[in-house]
């Protein structure tokens, strides 16, 4: 016998003011007021009573309160426990809705990518990541970026607050880089708790220590003391002489020259990814004989090689100096030709920042030059490079 159902009317769930109204077919209203009340589906699953909520009235009609009766007696005939089954599909959306709440790891991976074109060489030279990867990443990195708090963000830098200061604003700088990632991709990321975080901590008042630089005049001096010709101190003078880069010396090859000029990859200047060019270097007598003197001694693809047939590693060209009680720096040699032309050549301010491959004037001024100044750079460096050698007298290499 099939029990009757449909027996509510809307005037009669308005005239009930306290109780419970039955509907049939295990809809039922509870009413706590005239105006308010909530809808239950009572049924029995596995021979267990269910009682399952199915909305408030009246924000919920009897219409609608009936349909969704409906839906889930369907379910309930196909087998399956209406109340597991919403169970299932509200955590399913919930998982829908987590769909990007990555762990503070995945985070800093696809903050990376996504930034790739405005880093450093896409990020990729471990630089970018290093901070996070040594001092966030052990406290945050498993946690999800919708848990994270401003204590969080606080105990990360504690730490390192007052005694490495340089490297708590890398710190600072990436984890709200990577929050207002999340942010931008709907995650529930706030990059204002890493303010907040910074806010409660001590001010600092941390000075910033150059690099230190060769004296230009002691700069002779130095370069016939590389007069050993090991990798380490090849790449040194190369270094002096052209005022490049370590990351750029250090992976020089052979097939980047042609006759006077090196053209170093984009790959191995300092810029980003998008904005970075190849950069055409000359290439003085001196710095040929340079050239020369790796070729003699077998090189066939990297000019500088270090252990297992891999280029030279900046931290080789630290140990070469140190060794030799040189107070300066490889990245000095650059501030010690750019103080040399300054001084000497005064009157050539854009080409020695070109040699530098620094950008000189602003966006619009750069949108109007064409030319790299190879031709007046050759010059200036040439003029360097007898200044080095004092007068031209040839490099000396001292036997291996």
């Amino acid at each position: 016998m099939t029990r009757a159902r449909h027996k509510l009317s809307a005037a009669k769930i308005k005239n009930t003011e306290i109780g419970t109204l039955y509907d049939g077919g295990g809809l039922q209203l509870q009413k706590t007021s005239r105006n308010s009340g909530k809808w239950i589906y009572r049924y029995s699953f596995l021979g267990k009573r269910r009682d399952m909520g199915l909305g408030s009235f009246p924000s919920i009609g009897l219409a609608n309160a009936r349909s969704f009766r409906d839906h889930w007696e369907n379910t309930k005939i196909s087998g399956r426990d209406p109340i597991e089954v919403r169970e299932d599909e509200l955590a399913q959306k919930m998982k829908q809705l987590r769909a990007f709440d990555p762990t503070f790891e995945e985070a800093v991976e696809r903050c990376r990518k996504h930034n790739a074109a405005k880093l450093k060489k896409g990020g990729d030279a471990g630089r970018w990541r290093s901070p996070l990867d040594t001092h966030a990443l052990p406290l945050l990195g498993k946690k999800r970026v919708s848990t994270l708090k401003v204590l969080d963000i606080k105990r990360v830098l504690e730490p390192i607050w007052t005694s490495r200061q340089p490297t708590a604003e890398k710190v600072v700088q990436r984890t709200r880089m990577v929050l207002k990632y999340c942010a931008d991709h709907e995650a529930q990321a706030d990059p204002e708790i890493v303010n907040k975080a910074v806010g409660q901590l001590p001010i600092v008042n941390h000075k910033t220590r150059n690099i230190v630089a060769t004296p230009w005049q002691k700069i002779p001096a130095l370069y016939n003391r590389l007069s050993k010709p090991t990798s380490s101190n090849l790449a040194l003078r190369l270094m002096i002489l052209t005022a490049q880069r370590a990351d750029s010396v250090c992976g020089a090859r052979l097939d980047e020259i042609e006759g006077d000029v090196w053209t170093i990859p984009a790959s191995r200047m300092k810029s980003t990814e998008s904005q970075a060019t190849d950069f055409r270097v000359p290439l003085s007598p001196e710095a040929l004989r340079i050239v020369s003197e790796c070729q003699r001694r077998g090189r066939e693809e990297f000019l500088f090689i270090g252990h297992r047939g891999k280029p030279i590693h900046g931290n080789a060209l630290l140990k070469a100096l140190d060794e030799l009680n040189e107070p300066g720096r490889p990245h000095g040699f650059r501030s010690s030709f750019k103080d040399w032309s300054r001084e000497c050549h005064s009157g050539m301010r854009e080409v020695a920042e070109t040699c530098l491959a620094h950008k000189v004037g602003n966006k619009t001024e750069r949108s109007y030059q064409r030319s790299d100044l190879l031709v007046p750079r050759r010059k200036l460096m040439n003029s360097w490079s007898s200044f080095v050698i004092q007068k031209n007298k040839p490099a000396h290499f001292a036997s291996s």
